[in-house]
């Protein structure tokens, strides 16, 4: 090994071959992870804008639900507003779907969750009762 510098480099080329190539292969593993990073930052921000939009979308309808002029009697636009609210129902499910959709993309590695553990035993200090507890047979019960 040559020595002198802060990285002691091995003189054997077989070695510096090896070493480079893992250099290589460790700087390619995080070129790969900082364009995911990359891409999972884009996709959050598209999620939050469309969060933000269905959110306003929610707020006006609670305004028009529920707001001054929500308690209009005997109005002859009842069937265009009922008209309105379908669609903004349709907006909102489409909306949600996609992001559903969006989200279910995500990386494989975050949707896998380790199997649960198995139950122990029952301890065997304790004494194990088994109690069988029988209905009663009541006639009005017959054949039913």
């Amino acid at each position: 090994m040559t020595n002198g510098s802060k990285f002691p480099l091995p003189d054997d080329m077989d070695q510096l071959k090896s070493m480079v190539s893992a250099m290589a292969a460790k700087a390619d593993r995080a070129d790969a992870l900082e364009r995911e990073i990359e891409t999972l930052r884009a996709r959050n921000v598209d999620t939050d804008k469309r969060i933000k939009r269905l959110m306003q979308i929610l707020k006006a309808y609670d305004r028009a639900r529920f707001g001054r002029r929500s308690e209009t009697l005997g109005s002859a636009t009842a069937g265009e507003e009922d008209a309105q609210q379908a669609l903004l129902f349709e907006e909102i499910e489409t909306g949600i779907s996609a992001l559903r959709a969006q989200v279910g993309k995500g990386p494989a590695s975050q949707q896998k969750r380790p199997p649960p553990r198995p139950r122990k035993g029952f301890p065997p200090h304790l004494e194990r009762v088994e109690v069988v507890i029988e209905t009663d047979d009541l006639p009005e019960h017959a054949g039913k």
